[in-house]
């Protein structure tokens, strides 16, 4: 193929701008009822083609074109004219080519001449009308000799018959004079990409061939190829050397095709561009090299030299075949055909890394013409489906690190699919040094950020076996590690996308031949994680399977998809099945799992909601999203009443239901919250995360009865989920069933063996069952999966409350105290975080499990000095109730009454307490002075000035007037005192007069008690204020209430 290539850019430029400008306002509008072609880039007001044939196969063809250009759009399309011809058949002359500055018009005309016919004797010709852009008038016309039978197709135009002494004419007219509307452009598309998708684009419009019949065409071919294809002495020498050693003619056809496929490159010419007649075996064999009917004659050559026969075979890439004009035009590749009994072998070499008896997916389920020794030439159908089942497997084994790395090894492998060859052609032309970039490139386009090494591959010549490569892959910062929660590391599942809007397409969906895609991760997670497992998935069509499973073994979280396609396309009748289908696949992929740790509770299943689908109904989505929007505006009642309108629209839009149960829990609503978990559970009995939000309220709400059944459901739906065992566990402990809560518990553990949390629940029940060993091999298990203070301090609480095991439990709480007084020890007030602010409610909370092993032990004079620490420090009722019952054991009834009476104030201010504890303060309290009530402290006032006076600090002035800011202070012990001083001081906000103010308190003395000499730090937040008549003070802010730093 040659190029006559021609700039008009230059002249078109000044042109264009020229046209654009009219003389007179008037020639701006169109004239009246002509249609307005103004906002076209270019307008072609005529394409005229005409090409006349003689007997001997020569021809002549004359182009002329008019092209109005009246854009920068149209200079770009037309500013360079490309003539294609064939220098070894044709000339080409361009007779002219004009530019119109005024109207921007161009105009040109060239001539074709095929001065050595391919086929002597012979002609044929297609074309097809062009249908885009604005046409004014499109012409063909094709002449042939008067007497000259031909056979001729036209699809949608009839033409204009006309003769003279020596030539009959066929003339079409055609136009194109409105732009195509959405629709029309949607309907074109859709139909295109599914007739391109199975190698089956229309025939061209207009054929005409002189050859009468299909074996004309291949007795044409045949002669063209015959002594091209006999064996020489040195193909005969290859041959032997190919085959010495095959058992059989199978092993020998096999060793020739993969010497023929592998060792010899593809020239990519289109079969008939240039020429029809092969090259001699011989020659190909010393080039090396061929395009696709050298490649075929060589290794039929190579085949008859060993007594085998191979046919070659006339076959279209990318188009049907129209059976009722024989012509070689229609054909675009050869491929070979091998007799084996009463059925053939079809065999393509042109790819160089097929496997055996592989045909590209736009090669199957077509008429080929066959040109058999034995046979007339006829067209035969290739199989619809490649020899071996397609398949795709991906596997990960990988780890995440606690810091949100993850690193593993990918190995992949494809077999029996165009991305087998695919991926073949691409390892082999690219260099082994180059592997790894390619391997990126892949990684990236597969969905994966991160960076791969450590590439391996298996040859691409291998064509025996499947393609496989393999590669290490990290990526850090895995999303979305940070809110601790996950995606599985695997591939999407590519499905032919579906209409956004509603509507069925116009033509089925293409799905290719039936294939198996197998992806499977292996991801270990960081040690103490357990994950919120999502529910499986089976998705079985008639069309299609998905199915995904999830599980957590050994501390490593497994997924497993497979993908089956069972038809090669779906129907319109269909399309609803496979949206749904798709969307779920879709879903699936983009699901998140939530990591709990150690110390999270096994119930935990918020994150979930957000992997629910959405509805199918677009109003009740948009409903869903304005309740977002109402969240966002911390707008409640925004939110309740867009969720209540989305289940409303659709009452089986589950992930609304859930919301709206928990926006009612957050409302302190529960009943409302109870129906709208069981309207979850009842749309969808399938649904795991329904039932645990149900129980979870159900369990919070200390209604343990009602809350077993549903446990018991959850098993029986997601019997691999720990959630449903741990909730009855927890919901039979409430009841006191000591005995069936350990025996549900330790089925929660089986389940999830690495969640800490879990194990000392299973230890509590043991301890309340009376197994003590029991319990104590579970704690020290929890404490193995996480060795931190908290779990070292819950278990050292545990055993202080159940009286057991004490000296284990003092050894616990005092590492729980240690550890955490060491950490405040790092606290730097210019590098505050989020993290920091748990340290001083850590250490009220474990100096009172300290104090209360020693209450258990009978060291009352230790326990007063830690029980008493945690009281001032956070003014909880759990601390003021032990060392009320301290006072008690001491026999000091006035301050044992004081604390009951602070605990009982404090109580209602606090979440999470259980009002059975409330009761038994209030019975202690009653217990010390039945029917009467000796102390000062009898009313609210009272209680929060004594609370409230443990929080002030008076200071001396700092500055006149009336003043405040919010500060952070590290009080740490004085060395040469019992008491606190302030170490360092960070100002907040408030009045820049007591931004200076740091230097003053951390000089001051204080008279701040601390009860016993240990060397914790205490990161505290207060107002800092100065006030006319009362002076300065620090007011210290409860621990519990801080939850930022800014």
């Amino acid at each position: 193929m040659c190029f006559l290539v021609l700039s008009l850019a230059f002249c078109l430029d000044f042109s264009t701008a020229d046209s654009q400008v009219p003389s007179t306002p008037g020639e701006a509008k169109p004239a009246g009822g002509k249609p307005d072609y103004s906002s076209e880039a270019f307008v072609t007001e005529l394409d005229s083609t005409r090409i006349v044939f003689e007997n001997d196969g020569t021809s002549t063809r004359q182009s002329t074109a008019r092209i109005r250009i009246q854009s920068d759009a149209g200079v770009q399309r037309y500013g360079v004219l490309t003539f294609r011809y064939q220098n070894s058949t044709e000339s080409a002359d361009i007779d002219y080519v004009r530019v119109r500055k005024q109207d921007g018009s161009i105009i040109s005309t060239w001539h074709w001449h095929t001065t050595k016919p391919l086929a002597p004797g012979q002609f044929w010709f297609a074309y097809n009308f062009s249908h885009d852009g604005i046409i004014l008038q499109e012409q063909l016309q094709i002449g042939i000799p008067r007497n000259r039978p031909v056979k001729w197709k036209s699809s949608s135009l009839k033409p204009v018959l006309t003769e003279d002494s020596a030539s009959r004419f066929f003339t079409w007219t055609s136009s194109h004079l409105e732009a195509k509307s959405t629709e029309e452009e949607k309907k074109d598309q859709e139909q295109t990409q599914y007739q391109a998708a199975r190698g089956k684009l229309p025939a061209p419009e207009i054929q005409l061939s002189s050859f009468q019949s299909w074996e004309e065409v291949g007795g044409w071919y045949t002669s063209l190829q015959r002594e091209r294809v006999k064996p020489t002495a040195e193909i005969r020498t290859k041959a032997a050397e190919l085959t010495k050693g095959s058992a059989d003619d199978a092993a020998r056809l096999h060793a020739i095709y993969n010497y023929v496929g592998t060792q010899f490159r593809y020239i990519g010419i289109a079969f008939g561009i240039g020429r029809y007649q092969p090259h001699s075996a011989a020659d190909v064999l010393n080039n090396q090299y061929g395009d696709c009917k050298d490649k075929h004659t060589l290794f039929a050559s190579l085949l008859g030299a060993v007594g085998l026969k191979a046919y070659p075979a006339l076959i279209a890439s990318t188009h049907e075949i129209d059976v009722d004009v024989p012509s070689p035009a229609q054909f675009d590749h050869v491929i070979s055909v091998v007799a084996q009994g009463d059925h053939f072998i079809w065999l393509d070499t042109t790819p160089e890394v097929a496997p055996f008896a592989y045909l590209s997916s736009g090669l199957r389920d077509k008429q080929a013409l066959v040109m058999a020794e034995d046979k007339l030439p006829t067209l035969i159908m290739t199989p619809a489906d490649p020899p071996l089942k397609p398949s795709q497997v991906f596997r990960i084994d990988a780890k995440l690190s606690d810091t949100g790395t993850l690193q593993g090894k990918i190995a992949r492998s494809v077999q029996g699919d165009d991305n087998e060859v695919a991926l073949g052609i691409a390892f082999r032309r690219v260099p082994l040094p180059k592997w790894k970039d390619l391997i990126q490139q892949i990684s990236y386009l597969s969905g994966f950020a991160g960076d791969v090494s450590d590439v391996t591959a298996g040859s691409p010549e291998k064509i025996d076996e499947a393609f496989h490569f393999a590669y290490t892959y990290t990526r850090k910062d895995y999303p979305d590690w940070s809110d601790r929660r996950i995606s599985s590391p695997l591939p999407p599942i590519m499905l032919p996308p579906v209409q956004e809007k509603d509507g069925k397409p116009s033509f089925p969906i293409w799905l290719g031949s039936p294939t198996d895609v197998h992806l499977e991760s292996h991801v270990e997670l960081p040690k103490g994680y357990s994950p919120e497992l999502p529910k499986n998935v089976d998705l079985k069509e008639d069309f299609a399977e998905y199915h995904a499973t999830y599980a957590i073994k050994d501390g490593m979280l497994l997924t497993q998809r497979a993908f089956l396609v069972k038809l090669r396309e779906v129907p319109v009748s269909k399309y609803e099945l496979y949206k749904k289908f798709s969307k779920v696949v879709e879903n699936d992929h983009n699901l998140y799992i939530a990591l709990s740790s150690g110390k999270s509770s096994p119930m935990s299943y918020q994150d979930g909601i957000w992997n629910l689908p959405y509805s199918d109904n677009p109003e009740a989505v948009r409903a869903y999203d304005e309740a977002r929007n109402g969240y966002e505006r911390h707008d409640l009642q925004a939110e309740i009443t867009s969720l209540k309108r989305a289940v409303e629209i659709d009452p089986k839009f589950t992930r609304a239901w859930l919301w709206l149960g928990e926006i009612y829990m957050f409302a302190r609503q529960p009943e409302q919250a109870l129906q709208a978990y069981r309207k979850a559970v009842n749309v969808d009995p399938q649904e795991a995360l329904s039932y645990k939000a149900l129980g979870f309220a159900l369990v919070g709400l200390r209604k343990f009865d009602e809350a077993i059944p549903v446990w018991q459901e959850l098993i029986k739906i997601a019997p691999n989920d720990s959630g449903g065992s741990a909730g009855l566990g927890i919901s039979l402990f409430g009841l006191k069933r000591y005995g069936e809560a350990a025996s549900a518990l330790e089925t929660a553990v089986k389940l999830s063996p690495q969640f800490a949390g879990l194990e000392v629940q299973l230890g509590s029940a043991f301890l309340r069952a009376g197994e003590e060993d029991k319990a104590l091999a579970a704690y020290q298990k929890a404490i193995e999966l996480d060795p931190s203070p908290w779990m070292f301090n819950n278990v050292g609480y545990e055993l202080a409350d159940g009286n057991k095991k004490l000296p284990i439990a003092l050894e616990y709480a005092e590492k729980a105290v240690g550890q955490e007084e060491e950490a405040s020890q790092k606290l730097k007030l210019s590098e505050l975080g989020i993290e920091d602010l748990a340290h001083t409610s850590s250490l009220a909370a474990f100096w009172d499990t300290l104090g209360w092993v020693h209450f258990r032990m009978g060291n009352l004079d230790q326990a007063e000095k830690y029980l008493k620490s945690a009281w001032e420090l956070s003014q909880d009722w759990a601390e003021a109730d032990h060392l009320g019952q301290l006072y008690e054991r001491q026999h000091k009834k006035q301050a044992a009454a004081r604390m009951y009476r602070l605990a009982l104030y404090r109580f209602p201010q606090q979440a999470n307490r259980e009002p059975e504890e409330m009761e038994k303060t209030r019975a202690r309290l009653q217990h010390l002075f039945p029917g009467s009530a000796p102390v000062n402290l009898r009313s609210d006032t009272e209680a929060s000035t004594e609370v409230n006076r443990l929080r002030t600090i008076k200071l001396t002035r700092l500055t006149p007037g009336t003043e405040s800011a919010e500060v952070f202070v590290v009080f740490a012990p004085d060395p040469k005192s019992s008491f606190l001083r302030i170490e360092d001081v960070k100002f907040i906000s408030g009045s820049e007069k007591l931004k200076s103010a740091g230097t003053a308190l951390k000089s001051a003395t204080f008279q701040i008690p601390f009860s016993f000499g240990g060397h914790a730090r205490l990161l505290r937040r207060g107002i800092l204020g100065c006030y006319q008549y009362s002076g300065c003070s620090l007011t210290l802010l409860n621990p519990a209430d801080v939850h930022s730093v800014n």
